[in-house]
C-alpha cells in the first residue's frame, strides 16, 4: 500500500501533499490567476488517520499579499484532528497583471 506508514496508517506524506494542495487551492479560491510558488509548509501531525477513513479538509488564504500568501489547513476524521498545516506561497508572478506582462514578454 503506498499511502500506508508501517502501521498501516495514512503516510505522513500523504497528509503533506494535501496540506500542500489545500493551501494551494485556498489561494485559487481567493481569486488568483495562478497559486504560485511554495515557500515554506509545515506540518504538525496531531493524531493518526487510517487508510479508509473519511478525511475533512479546510483550507483557508490567511492573507493574500503582492508577495507572498498564507494559508492554513486542518485535516480531520470526524471531530478529530490528524494534521494541521501551514503553507506560505510566492505569488507576485502569479498576480494576473504580472501574469499577463510574462505572457507579453515584459519584464
Amino acid at each position: 500500500m503506498p499511502y500506508a506508514n508501517r502501521v498501516g496508517g495514512c503516510h505522513g506524506g500523504l497528509l503533506s501533499h494535501i496540506i500542500d494542495t489545500g493551501g494551494s487551492l485556498a489561494i485559487a479560491a481567493d481569486g488568483m490567476h495562478a497559486t504560485g510558488i511554495s515557500t515554506d509548509l509545515n506540518v504538525s501531525f496531531v493524531s493518526g488517520a487510517k487508510l479508509g477513513d473519511k478525511l475533512s479538509i479546510n483550507s483557508r488564504c490567511l492573507k493574500l499579499g503582492g508577495t507572498l500568501a498564507y494559508t492554513d489547513v486542518e485535516i480531520s476524521v470526524g471531530d478529530r484532528v490528524v494534521a494541521l498545516g501551514r503553507h506560505t506561497k510566492y505569488v507576485r508572478i502569479a498576480h494576473k497583471a504580472n501574469a499577463e506582462k510574462k505572457l507579453d514578454g515584459e519584464v
